[in-house]
């Protein structure tokens, strides 16, 4: 029977439980519109977007409760860091704004500590995942929509990733100004198609002030909205992933010509890259130094893996022999990272490769495209009128700095002679593809280098080397090496599962060349290797 002090204990707890449930169903709901979240061993990092401005928000970490720091005029853009948390541990993350939740809780898990021992991993690595939802300009389609590309990300996490990397070009809006839209600047109508087109779908920038004003972050929100909220939404919120910067995220294709020079990035294209990197990426956490980044980093997964990430855009410098695509600061850290890390497998992820060229201006190699026995110097333009060529270095690129060609010398053979399992993710291409580096301008390497280029997602008709250059990706001039997989403009990501023993690259092709051919972002066809 129940006693009269179980039943009053019993009611007291009922109705604590009937008003706890009772207002937490008065709060309210709000679905964000994108969550992105990176990870240590011991902080987690989310950067998030909602579709209306809040005042406050906090992130409960289990029982741990960390505030959100505003990052827009608005309200609507927020980053929250949770710190000193236990390694390898996975946390339920919830958001709350006052009587607001937003979205559904999620699990999340940090890395583990450096030191420990770790079994496996899984990650997936992509490239070039920006642009408009199906852009097309006069029968051609620049980017695939996004139902394909969303179908290549389903496909991918289905796989089950520990982390993911994505390098490079997560947006695509270069229009320094009016008259100089991305690809076609000699081709007037593609000139004035995709110029005006860009302009109404997005606005324009205000270069004279901060990229952080009101006019500047509507034009950056409308492009993320679209080309990262909308693309990424929640996909990717239970997975650490790690935003690698190349030349678009700075607004800019990487050009040379006589009439415009797009880098080094100037102020403004720096401004704009960190304040859409702040609003829309998860912070790098670089799991060495433990410190919060934008461009360049590191992953530590244990003693299994090490992964070096480098922005060839944002630092890349002109100079003759003392130039490079990233800094001196950075080439030396990645250096002495190669000698000294104890990883049993470790990756150098630049955001431009090593091992290929498609004759464009910022790259490691003087390969530039020429008509038959053209000499002198050479400029390409993507979409040019201009008959297209070959790869050749009989003709001289362009303001292209022999010193990219001597920094690219040094790193590879540093990466060779580390000890143990080392290889090279990259994308920027457009292409899926494989090689093994075993000499480089005469100079033979300890041990070969594979070089990864880990497959596009968004590319289509318009963005293939073949159609803005006249030429499929190719080994430079330079280089010998063995063709492992050939360059094949398909749109694709890889799956690396590594353990103690080994570490296999799984190619995921997924089409999209053709849009006539009805792919739709599901994988076609696998390739497997060990590095």
């Amino acid at each position: 029977m129940l006693s009269r002090r179980n039943f009053l204990k019993a009611s007291s707890t009922l109705a604590v439980a009937l008003i706890g449930g009772l207002y937490f169903t008065r709060k309210t709901k709000i679905n964000a519109k994108h969550i992105l979240c990176s990870a240590s061993h011991d902080k987690l990092a989310v950067s998030l977007s909602l579709p209306k401005g809040i005042s406050q928000l906090e992130l409960k970490v289990n029982n741990l409760t960390f505030n959100g720091r505003r990052m827009d005029l608005e309200g609507k853009h927020w980053q929250i860091l949770a710190d000193k948390l236990d390694s390898l541990t996975t946390y339920q993350l919830k958001l709350l704004s006052g009587d607001e939740v937003i979205d559904n809780p999620w699990p999340l898990r940090t890395l583990p500590n450096p030191g420990s021992d770790i079994d496996k991993l899984s990650i997936m690595a992509f490239t070039c995942a920006g642009g408009s939802d199906g852009f097309s300009v006069s029968g051609k389609q620049f980017f695939k929509p996004f139902a394909f590309r969303q179908r290549m990300f389903d496909e991918g996490l289905a796989q089950n990733p520990d982390l993911a990397i994505a390098i490079g070009d997560h947006v695509y809006f270069d229009l320094r100004r009016e008259s100089s839209p991305p690809v076609g600047r000699n081709n007037k109508f593609i000139k004035f198609f995709v110029g005006g087109l860009l302009k109404l779908r997005y606005g324009s920038f205000d270069r004279k002030v901060s990229a952080k004003s009101k006019q500047n972050e509507r034009v950056l929100k409308k492009i993320g909205n679209e080309q990262i909220a909308d693309l990424y939404g929640t996909k990717f919120r239970s997975i650490p992933t790690y935003f690698i910067a190349d030349d678009h995220d700075y607004f800019e294709n990487d050009d040379a010509e006589e009439e415009l020079v797009t880098f080094p990035a100037d102020d403004f294209s720096r401004d704009a890259f960190k304040t859409m990197a702040d609003l829309y990426y998860p912070p790098m956490i670089d799991t060495s130094s433990g410190k919060l980044g934008r461009k360049n980093g590191s992953i530590r997964y244990g003693k299994l893996f090490e992964a070096l990430m480098a922005d060839c855009a944002g630092d890349m410098t002109l100079g003759g022999d003392k130039a490079g695509l990233v800094s001196t600061l950075t080439e030396k850290t990645l250096i002495k990272r190669f000698k000294k890390s104890k990883a049993k497998h470790l990756a150098f992820v630049p955001s431009h490769p090593l091992g290929y060229t498609a004759g464009k201006w910022r790259e490691w190699y003087p390969d530039v495209v020429a008509t038959e026995g053209e000499t002198g110097t050479v400029a390409n333009e993507l979409l040019s009128e201009k008959t297209f060529g070959s790869l050749t270095v009989e003709a001289t690129k362009y303001l292209w700095q022999s010193g990219w060609f001597l920094q690219h010398q040094r790193l590879l053979s540093a990466l060779s002679n580390r000890p143990g399992s080392r290889f090279m993710l990259s994308g920027d291409i457009h292409a899926i593809a494989v090689s093994s580096i075993k000499e480089s301008s005469g100079n033979n390497l300890p041990k070969p280098v594979k070089s990864i280029l880990v497959g596009p997602v968004s590319s289509s008709t318009g963005t293939w080397p073949s159609a803005a250059r006249g030429i499929v990706a190719a080994k430079p001039n330079f280089l010998e090496a063995d063709e492992i997989v050939p360059v094949t403009e398909e749109n694709g990501f890889v799956i690396m599962n590594i353990d103690s023993n080994s570490a296999v690259i799984k190619m995921n092709f997924c089409g999209g060349h053709d849009p006539q051919k009805g792919d739709d972002g599901s994988i076609r066809r696998t390739f497997e290797f060990e590095v």
